[in-house]
């Protein structure tokens, strides 16, 4: 009975060790910045007994070799030639527990599942978690062209990933249906550029919003673009100068029927003094002598 209770308590006292030494990385997947640095944590127990000489840290991703620490130094012989001169630990806090690792300028290749391990004189654990990249857009840019018939607006944004997901609403109804997107992706840095455009018709005074989502960041871009119809206006316009068009054209007419009137009436008034000139100058003289005298009568 006694040998029993004996076996059972170091049983107890080897899993009490076992599960005393963990080490602690995330629990959820880790979200880096593209072109900056990311720490991957993970943190190990130490107390009185720990040996730095006795300590191994491995960081792998898969079966490749990040970064490995033993004989109280670095140790990188082995390290893929993806992460040369772009990791490092924090050497001065491993005393402390401090297992994570800095990885410097992350690309998109850098996403995966990492694991850390830790072998010290207390215990070893391996943990793994995963990492995903994502970039910021930059602010949008908006172009518009005129149409026969409306206008065509452009909103370009880009350096982003992963792919975001765009809305259009006009004065709160959603008409993203009604728009284009085109999505292109950098063949060096695999970021994103995003076109959307929409043609509109019979423009009146409204308001659109252009909303980009990029969930992994949790950035929110919505921006506002106010639309203002002067076709009023223009057809005020219009028809005013249709009616100023239309009177001018109407004195013009009458300045041309007077014009024609009074060469028509000069005419005829000069008509008859021409016609007894001529008749005076066709008719034969009468000489009349009476008297000895003469006298011409015309």
């Amino acid at each position: 009975m006694n040998l029993k209770v004996l076996g059972l308590s170091l049983l107890l006292f080897e899993v009490s060790c076992f599960t005393e030494f963990e080490i602690t990385v995330p629990r959820d997947t880790v979200t880096g910045f593209y072109s900056e640095e990311l720490i991957l944590p993970c943190t190990f127990p130490v107390d009185s007994s720990w040996d730095l000489r006795s300590t191994v840290i491995t960081w792998q991703r898969g079966l490749d070799v990040i970064h490995s620490f033993y004989y109280s130094q670095d140790q990188l012989d082995r390290q893929d030639q993806r992460y040369v001169n772009r990791t490092s630990l924090f050497n001065q806090e491993v005393a402390q527990g401090n297992a994570s690792l800095k990885l410097d300028k992350v690309t998109l290749q850098d996403a995966g599942v990492y694991s850390c391990s830790v072998s010290t004189n207390t215990g070893s654990q391996k943990k793994s978690f995963g990492v995903k990249i994502a970039a910021f857009y930059s602010e949008p840019r908006l172009q518009f062209s005129l149409l026969t018939d409306g206008v065509n607006l452009l909103v370009t944004s880009d350096g982003g990933y992963p792919s975001p997901t765009l809305q259009w609403l006009m004065e709160n109804s959603d008409i993203t249906n009604q728009t284009q997107t085109h999505l292109m992706q950098d063949t060096h840095t695999g970021l994103y550029v995003v076109s959307s455009w929409i043609n509109l018709t019979e423009i009146t005074n409204s308001s659109l919003t252009f909303i980009l989502h990029n969930k992994p960041l949790g950035q929110d871009i919505r921006r506002e673009i106010q639309l203002y119809s002067d076709k009023s206006e223009r057809q005020g316009e219009s028809a005013y100068r249709y009616h100023g068009c239309f009177i001018l054209i109407s004195v013009i007419l009458l300045l041309i029927v007077m014009s024609v009137l009074f060469v028509f009436i000069t005419r005829r008034r000069r008509q008859p003094t021409k016609l007894n000139d001529f008749t005076r100058v066709e008719q034969p003289s009468e000489i009349q002598i009476s008297n000895g005298k003469s006298s011409i009568c015309l």
